[in-house]
């Protein structure tokens, strides 16, 4: 497939701030109000057109293996992961001036990007199950019944989802409980999750924010035409990233370090077993712990 624009043409200083654009009242939505927030015009249509043909320029699989339950919402064909070594465009996108400004207020000013994967609901595919998004994955939280009872305010993922088609009903726009985020739970009554549910509606270029521990999930795919989004993960500078996006990246700027967490020192490596035995304490040597306590 021949691409119609090069990463040469993708324009790093032509962001558009989104419409009635308010830092405190976004935050405040998010975290102690209903969980989600639309973000209008964030985009423009030659953005859009230019990410959407690279992620169509193959095909569109569920990429990767899932190794635990909570990653069972996956398991279908219209996902494309390690979006920011497919083209510029989807660096221009994650660095969003206000997506990097409302996620530095909720999550840290050294937050990071955890994942960006194009999520495509093709026309007449079901929709996910209903799911909370990671770190809040049961398999990495006690098994109590308040395991997550934590404050609202204490985010440790923030979903970003950047929309290259309208978002509606009849085409599986995403599905949410508002208020779900507050006494976080996962969704394990789907009768329960659908009677309380609503699907959000935006449009192209639009942009759609929601706490990370609410309950969500893709709806179906009624229409004949497709619907797509990319989804940006974003989490705290402590949170291991979900997807290994740094494969073939290199940082365009520093907004990309930040998101790669490039500087960040952690792991450090403190200590270093000396096997030659032959260091000593005094002198600042390492030396096996066996031969200190044998007095060797």
């Amino acid at each position: 497939m021949v691409l119609k624009f090069l990463d040469s043409d993708v324009n790093m200083d032509d962001y558009i701030k989104p419409k009635a654009y308010d830092l405190q009242d976004i935050c405040r939505r998010i975290t102690t109000g209903e969980g989600w927030v639309v973000l209008e015009g964030m985009f423009s249509s030659q953005d859009i057109e230019m990410a959407k043909e690279r992620i169509f320029a193959g095909k569109l699989t569920n990429q990767g293996s899932f190794n635990n339950p909570d990653d069972r919402h996956n398991n279908y064909d219209g996902l494309k992961w390690g979006l920011l070594s497919r083209g510029k465009i989807f660096s221009k996108m994650a660095a969003h001036p206000t997506i990097m400004e409302v996620s530095c207020k909720l999550l840290g000013n050294k937050c990071r990007l955890s994942s960006l994967a194009a999520n495509t609901v093709l026309p007449g595919m079901k929709g996910q199950q209903p799911h909370l998004d990671y770190p809040y994955y049961r398999h990495l939280w006690p098994e109590s019944e308040d395991c997550m009872n934590l404050p609202p305010t204490h985010l440790l993922a923030l979903q970003i989802v950047t929309l290259l088609t309208d978002f509606k009903p009849e085409n599986g726009s995403t599905a949410i409980v508002p208020g779900s985020h507050i006494n976080p739970k996962h969704p394990d009554n789907p009768e329960e999750f659908f009677s309380k549910a609503i699907q959000l509606t935006a449009k192209a270029g639009d942009v759609i924010m929601f706490a990370g521990p609410i309950q969500h999930c893709a709806m179906a795919n009624n229409t004949s035409q497709i619907r797509c989004g990319i989804l940006q993960h974003m989490v705290p500078l402590y949170i291991t990233p979900f997807e290994d996006i740094t494969y073939k990246v290199e940082p365009e700027n520093e907004v990309i370090r930040q998101l790669l967490a490039v500087d960040n020192p952690h792991p450090i490596l403190k200590y270093q077993r000396n096997n030659s035995k032959r260091g000593s304490i005094a002198s600042g040597e390492d030396m096996d712990i066996k031969d200190i306590e044998l007095g060797r």
